[in-house]
């Protein structure tokens, strides 16, 4: 953790985090220690797990059931290593059939469950996949094979006993509903019970489902509506693989699993001290500090040893946060896997940062520099087409220098076709774009300044942070035209807790219904978080990249230009791996 003299930003009040184009970031909280770069990062104390490191699959499924699909095979990884300009990866094919045989029909995820009960019930969860628009959800087609599609079910369902296990195969097949999954839960404690269905071809993620049940003593069970949620696509990405993390009640305990075609089953791991954001936040810190060494003399801080210490940090949170049988299963996977998606409700770790390294197994960096790394929270659809016919900037007094020259740059790339709305410099302007539904892409450069209260960013007529997205994220008001949200300022990706759900940017722009989201983890360096941008859009649009190689291509593209700095591995990705970008409306 960092030393006594370097407070986090929970506990000492403001601080800002200035995008500074001569050095890195610079801060109001000078704690006189700028040179002081001692930091005793420990093995994490808050992490138990066995000593076996074998990996462990999931049952087979019951007799009778047909078989999941199989490991494709392996595909050599592109060459993105080189020195000079970055060269457009290889992209696999968006998995799917052939559209010979293949039937186009609308779907949705359906679950029902009681909406109260008393402790000590049994109660069951039925799940199903139907076709049509009956239920009243008009969705859009998909394929599927004449043979059907097999499809992986999983329940999370925290403070509920789990009767049976909560991941079962289903099988959809054209022409009718798929049968019923039954799923039974035993309610133990009184309380609000929030119960989660997530739907997975593949390692691919295809939607989610939320119920609630209310346990009360005494309480009659009684049923709950159906509740429903499109899936708008059964096609799956080959070689994505998804890390499922769920926090498991409130005694620290997570649930860990790897979710590919090959499917294994879940690892539950206690974190004794709760939840591990004091881990990350001391790594955030080290971070800052190391910002505010390489700032002195104008920029020109000596840095060399900084990439080992990163390296260290990526190993030792890959050894504290990873269970062994995951990492284990990881290798079992890696030649085969295009793409790394982490899907998790409590996003706090810094995943981007993983260093995989094992006995018998050769490093080949951070996992984020050589897979396109993309995070999915609790609540984000899947959307695989992003839509740009417009184009907003938000620009407020006082931005970093280099900030007018990031739009004239991103006006360049986009091009007359798409509607420029301007540069927005007040919130009440902004509140009113968003709750009105812009269509296209939400460019943020700016200073954000992060606390234990959250994040804010200092418009011309007062302040914007998360909660002043609330309306939007319960009208889901950016839903109806999914755009790119692109927040470049310093650690717009940062969260807090906010009564047991994590309030930040991305969950809430993503709640709204944002198609992506693209912020940072802790402060950047003016001139590479523009160059990271020029070299994202450049991928996404010039070079029509889908999103997760435009973010891997960046990556490299930025680390590439300057040795120490540590920008290229701040920013989180949020969104499918597969999305691609398109100037004109999407036809879907």
């Amino acid at each position: 953790m960092a030393t006594p003299g370097d407070e986090s930003p929970a506990s000492t009040g403001w601080w800002r985090a200035d995008r500074d184009r001569d050095g890195w970031a610079t801060f109001d909280d000078d704690d006189g220690d700028t040179h002081e770069l001692t930091i005793d990062f420990v093995p994490s104390a808050w992490y138990v797990q066995d000593d076996s490191g074998a990996s462990e699959r999931a049952p087979a499924p019951p007799r009778g059931t047909s078989p999941g699909p199989t490991t494709p095979p392996a595909q050599s990884p592109p060459d993105l290593t080189s020195a000079g300009p970055p060269q457009p990866p290889f992209t696999p094919p968006s998995g799917s059939e052939p559209r010979e045989g293949g039937s186009m029909e609308p779907r949705s995820l359906v679950a029902e469950l009681a909406e109260q009960t008393s402790p000590g019930r049994v109660v069951p969860l039925h799940v199903q996949i139907v076709q049509g628009s009956e239920r009243g959800v008009q969705l859009r087609s998909f394929l599927l094979p004449p043979s059907g599609a097999q499809l992986m079910v999983t329940v999370h369902a925290p403070g509920l006993e789990a009767v049976d296990d909560l991941y079962q195969e289903l099988h959809v097949v054209p022409g009718r509903d798929s049968d019923v999954l039954l799923f039974r839960l035993r309610a133990e404690k009184p309380g609000l019970h929030g119960v989660t269905v997530r739907a997975f071809r593949g390692g691919t993620f295809l939607g989610e489902v939320t119920c609630q049940m209310s346990v009360g003593p005494g309480s009659v069970t009684r049923d709950g509506p159906p509740r429903h949620a499109p899936l708008a696509s059964v096609a799956f990405d080959p070689g994505e693989v998804t890390l499922q993390v769920l926090k498991e009640g409130g005694d620290g305990a997570f649930s860990f699993q790897l979710i590919s075609e090959t499917f294994y089953a879940r690892e539950i791991v206690d974190f004794r001290g709760g939840d591990p954001r004091k881990t990350s936040e001391a790594i955030y810190a080290e971070l800052r500090k190391a910002a505010k060494a390489a700032a002195k003399d104008g920029g020109c801080g000596d840095t060399s040893w900084l990439p080992n210490r990163l390296k260290s940090q990526g190993v030792e949170l890959w050894k504290s946060v990873v269970p062994q049988r995951i990492q284990s299963q990881f290798w079992e996977e890696v030649d085969h896997v295009t793409a790394f998606t982490v899907l998790g409700e409590h996003d706090i770790v810094p995943w981007e940062l993983l260093y995989p390294l094992n006995e018998g197994h050769e490093g080949r960096g951070f996992l984020s520099e050589w897979l396109p790394v993309v995070r999915r929270v609790h609540g984000q659809d899947r959307v695989r087409s992003l839509s740009l016919p417009g184009v907003a900037f938000v620009v407020p007094p006082g931005s970093p220098d280099d900030a007018r020259e990031e739009v004239t740059s991103l006006r360049a790339r986009l091009g007359t076709a798409v509607s420029d709305a301007g540069v927005l410099t007040e919130r009440a302007a902004l509140t009113a774009l968003i709750e009105g539904g812009h269509a296209g892409l939400l460019h943020f450069a700016c200073h954000n300044a992060f606390t234990g209260t959250g994040s804010c960013v200092t418009m011309a007529d007062g302040p914007f942070d998360p909660i002043d997205l609330a309306s939007a994220a319960q009208l889901r008001s950016l839903r109806p035209h999914r755009p790119l949200v692109f927040f470049n300022a310093c650690r717009s990706a940062g969260e807090i807790d906010w009564f047991g759900e994590s309030l930040g940017w991305a969950p809430q722009f993503l709640n709204a219904g944002a198609g992506a989201f693209v912020g940072t983890l802790w402060p950047v360096r003016s001139r590479s978080a523009l160059q990271f941008a020029e070299a994202f859009y450049d991928q996404l649009i010039t070079h029509r990249q889908p999103l997760g190689t435009a973010s891997l291509v960046a990556r490299q593209a930025t680390r590439d230009l300057d040795d120490g700095d540590p920008t290229w591995l701040a920013y989180a990705v949020y969104g499918s791996p597969a999305a691609t970008a398109h100037i004109t409306a999407s036809r879907e």
